[in-house]
């Protein structure tokens, strides 16, 4: 019995660790009893055990004999009322819930701060001190501030331990990464939020990342939890007997020190930095369409922006103006990370409003690499108007609108609602984002529309109505997203199409100079071997057989349209001056789709520059080096003479025939006597199966076998010309194939090389492979093992193992691409397709002349961003594409058998009776499935799951649902 005032409290302690306080009033005098049932006791005699009375305690005696009577007394009379309860001294609960407290929290901490903590410069805090030390890490212990950090950080080292992230199931909290891939089976990433909790996450939930590096000498994070007699406090992650722990200490000195206070600033300056968001718009929108805005340079400009003087009346406008057109952002300027933290959620924010659209990642980087700036008249300013008149009134407009679509005249729709269709389009094209109050309108019209009131509120059914309103429409809406900026849909677009169009051949022709300073390679056969329906041929290969000692001298030549334009040759200025070139650069890479190609260049420079044009002289940059096969006694390797490597500005007009059909169908067909043509073929292919082999063995290149995309889409018109009706292939690997491959990837890497050694700025081509924990990474080892002994992964192992490799990206630095092998790669073999291998022979053009280059590296690494952003916009287009198409066709074999089913293979860890899946044959059907609700086991990565029915497509949005039948 404790005191507690004048009342007395007693302890009762349950089996699972937990108390129940119980009060008794003190005796006062006699206690009331049922007059009938108990007689008076005189409560100061003493216990008798053995007759079992109850008794109590007078309130002034308080000795250690008097309470464990009172003990024995209650248990006597709630024997067998509440059988899971024992009576516990406060001393003895005091001591368990200190060993439960120093089991679960007290020695994890420890065994992390002296085992996994391996620093003589970590601070020295006492064990019974470690939680709650309120320790400051300083930088004698080599630990990086990640309040502030260069873009170029992100490109030097993949996701690691210690790295801060925003992920799309949290993207209002910093979390840190604390715990890498384990394995094929559950290739998820650990993090832990700042309040400790931890979850678990693949690389491609990550929505932004700043690079931090863990103070040195720290090993691990996360400890498996330690067997105690106590429930167990940890997560759960890959198997249901182990779980894990971030001990308190960990948290507290580490994983959430940083985060809290990025976090803490980021949402003070948020109202602030949306302000200067806005300012910023004004000066940055184009009326003419929306375009994109390197993220870092936006962020640049609103750490620079000074309130005060942009709000000034009379200067305001004339600030932002020169703020903007004279800032230059650059690699080296540290960003400020809760000023990258607040304008990304500012972003967000504004996004309902209409001033900025999506914003883009890399999945390489895991970084915003641009975000959408939408044009103030007619987008932003269009749709706040189109939105106060359907909401007058009570929302009338949309009541007449409704009731016109549900009497079908469609004619006056288009007449009367014009502004609703173009919401309608924007909407199935995918143009707003985080926008609630368009999401709100459109399911008001579709719930008073009668055929589809009970439906679901999809991007496919807004299109299915603007079908019946226009069936003129476009065939595939996501050419209207505003991203794509392709003429088909953008004023921007169509007045940069109007430009090329109005290209004068006759004024580029006098602009390419003179053919002196080039080396004629005469009759050299150029074979330049590509599809039946190439739009641009850019390159071409030819080989010299010295007769002797195995060598070679093999030539790329690839097309030269730099050679057009001024920059090459005007050696008195730097940077992008003519037009073209800047709508080149805006464009960046030929836009390839399955329903249209939009190419990079006007149409009259490709025709000018394009090789395999017979008997007429062509320009080209050269790339030749020497090479030796060394006989089979030698291990019938290949020498590559680096030494004799060369770059000319060359011509060449003897160009053989030559599609990968015909290659292939030469190449495999048994002649005694050998033509030419063939010969040389022939040499070419032994030597490209050479590189490919000495990359794979020599540098741990990655090969991907056999079903690597599958289910590629081609369309085909239909009977009224319109290019609908869809078609599958799958990319054959062939002899013509990798000899082409296998060139290109010669001529990219000792180019690359080349620019490093001689310090010459250019756009690299990059790989990183991923940091992987132990047994995931032997696993990675694993495959490039069984790759150097030829069997290169198939489906089944590249679904395994494509949680665990990176993405490629562009960058200013010579850095490794890992998957290819090469120490530097550097692109040059398609100036007509990619604006950085045009970057590159501008270089290259200067450079020969001995001239100042044509691009600074400071030049390069603002140039890195807007490439790389149009790169991530047009692969994502062109996945979408892919699988609108691919999720089409499934849907009409779904309407013509309901009950049909399909075989899936399983692609990330199952999680709460759901699991990614892709069909096997077609590489854009991919899906979530739903498990059977009786499955004891669940199916792992790489498992087939059979008799798979459709429940759900939304083709627009790429939603593919199943379930298990």
């Amino acid at each position: 019995m404790v005191p507690i005032g004048s009342v007395q409290a007693l302890l009762i302690t349950r089996s699972f660790h937990s108390y129940i306080p119980r009060f008794r009033a003190p005796a006062r005098g006699k206690r009331q009893q049922n007059k009938k049932e108990q007689a008076q006791i005189d409560y100061t005699q003493p216990i008798d055990n053995a007759q079992g009375k109850e008794t109590t305690i007078n309130s002034s005696v308080g000795t250690r004999k008097d309470i464990e009577s009172i003990n024995r007394d209650f248990l006597h009379r709630t024997k067998g009322l509440e059988p899971d309860i024992e009576l516990k001294q406060l001393p003895q609960i005091k001591e368990e819930f200190d060993q439960r407290y120093k089991d679960r929290y007290v020695r994890p901490s420890e065994n992390w701060y002296t085992k996994s903590w391996r620093s003589l410069k970590k601070p020295r805090i006492p064990s019974h001190k470690l939680i709650n030390s309120n320790v400051q890490l300083d930088a004698g212990i080599n630990v990086s501030s990640p309040m502030e950090f260069q873009p170029v950080r992100l490109m030097e080292n993949p996701l690691n331990v210690g790295d801060l992230v925003l992920l799309k199931a949290r993207p209002n909290e910093l979390a840190m990464c604390v715990g890498l891939p384990n394995s094929t089976m559950d290739p998820r990433y650990t993090f832990v939020a700042i309040d400790g909790t931890m979850f678990f996450a693949t690389k491609n939930r990550i929505l932004l990342r700043i690079p931090h590096k863990l103070p040195s000498g720290v090993n691990s994070l996360i400890q498996p939890e330690e067997h105690h007699k106590y429930l167990p406090i940890g997560t759960i992650k890959s198997f249901s007997n182990q779980t894990n722990i971030l001990p308190i200490a960990a948290r507290q000195i580490i994983t959430s020190t940083y985060p809290a206070q990025i976090s803490k600033l980021a949402w003070k300056y948020l109202p602030i930095t949306k302000k200067k968001l806005q300012l910023l718009h004004r000066s940055l929108q184009n009326y003419m369409g929306p375009w994109q805005i390197p993220f870092f340079t936006l962020v640049g400009l609103v750490q620079k922006l000074d309130l005060d003087k942009a709000l000034d009346d009379e200067n305001g406008i004339t600030y932002l103006t020169n703020l903007v057109n004279d800032y230059q952002s650059a690699d080296d300027v540290p960003i400020n990370s809760p000023t990258f933290i607040s304008t990304y959620w500012a972003i967000m924010q504004q996004q309902e409003s209409n001033l900025w659209g999506e914003i883009h990642l890399n999945t390489g980087l895991l970084s915003p690499t641009s975000v959408t700036i939408i044009p103030l008249k007619t987008r932003h300013l269009y749709y706040a108007q189109v939105i106060e008149k359907l909401e007058a009134n009570g929302y009338k407009e949309i009541n007449r609108f409704v009731n016109l679509v549900n009497e079908k005249k469609y004619q006056d729709i288009s007449t009367l609602y014009p502004s609703v269709i173009q919401l309608l389009k924007d909407f199935a094209a995918g143009n707003f984002h985080n926008n609630g109050i368009i999401v709100t309108l459109i399911s008001k019209i579709f719930r008073k529309i009668e055929r589809y009131k009970d439906y679901d509120i999809t991007r496919d059914i807004c299109q299915d109505l603007i079908n019946e309103i226009l069936p003129s429409t476009i065939s595939n809406p996501l050419l209207l997203n505003i991203d794509l900026a392709l003429p088909v849909s953008s004023k921007l677009g169509q007045s940069q199409q109007k430009l090329y169009d109005l290209t004068n051949k006759e004024d580029l022709q006098r602009n390419s100079g003179s053919d002196g300073d080039r080396y004629d390679f005469g009759d050299l056969r150029v074979f330049c071997i590509d599809s039946e329906t190439a739009h641009e041929i850019d390159d071409g290969i030819s080989i010299e057989n010295h007769g002797k000692d195995g060598l070679y001298t093999l030539h790329i030549h690839i097309a030269d349209p730099t050679s057009m334009f001024p920059e090459s040759t005007d050696f008195d200025s730097q940077g992008i001056k003519t037009d073209i070139l800047k709508v080149a650069l805006e464009r960046s890479f030929t836009t390839y789709l399955p329903d249209i190609v939009v190419p990079m260049l006007p149409q009259s420079i490709c025709h000018l520059s394009d090789l395999g044009k017979q008997g007429q002289m062509t320009k080209t940059i050269s790339f030749s080096v020497d090479v030796k096969v060394l006989p089979k006694s030698d291990g019938g390797s290949l020498e590559i003479i680096n030494e004799n490597f060369k770059i000319r500005k060359g011509l060449v007009s003897n160009f053989p025939k030559a599609t990968y059909a015909d290659v292939d169908r030469i190449l495999s067909t048994p002649d005694s006597e050998a033509s030419p043509v063939k010969e040389d073929l022939l040499n070419l292919s032994m030597i490209s199966k050479l590189l490919r082999d000495q990359r794979i063995k020599n540098s741990n290149a990655i090969i991907f076998g056999e079903g690597f995309n599958k289910g590629l889409v081609t369309l085909n018109a239909n009977e009224e010309g319109e290019l609908t009706d869809v078609s599958f292939s799958d990319q054959a690997e062939t002899l013509s194939t990798i000899l082409v491959s296998e060139m290109m990837i010669l001529a990219n890497t000792l180019t690359g090389t080349y620019f490093a050694e001689n310090k010459i700025g250019g756009v690299f081509r990059c790989y990183k492979q991923l940091s992987l924990d132990m047994i995931a990474q032997r696993q990675y080892n694993s495959m490039i093992t069984s790759t150097k002994k030829g069997q290169f992964p198939k489906l089944e192992d590249i679904i395994k193992l494509s949680s665990l490799l990176n993405s490629s990206f562009y960058t200013g630095r010579p850095f490794r691409h890992e998957m290819i092998g090469a120490k530097q790669y550097l692109t040059v073999t398609s100036p007509l397709r990619r604006f950085p291998d045009m970057i590159n022979h501008l270089q290259i053009h200067r450079h020969l002349q001995g001239k100042p280059l044509c691009f600074s590296q400071a030049q390069i690494d603002r140039l890195i961003w807007p490439i790389q952003s149009r790169a991530d916009i047009l692969k994502r287009a062109s996945r979408n594409s892919s699988t609108y198409w691919t999720l089409n066709y499934l849907k009409k074999l779904m309407k013509s058998d309901p009950e049909k089913t399909y075989d899936v293979m399983i692609t990330s860890v199952p999680q709460n009776g759901f699991a990614g899946c892709v069909f096997p044959d077609l590489s854009f059907a991919r899906g979530t499935l739903k498990l059977h609700p009786g499955t004891k086991h669940y199916p792992m990565i790489g498992d087939i799951v059979r008799n798979c029915k459709i429940s759900k497509i939304d083709c627009l949005e790429g939603i593919l649902e199943l379930e298990k039948l």
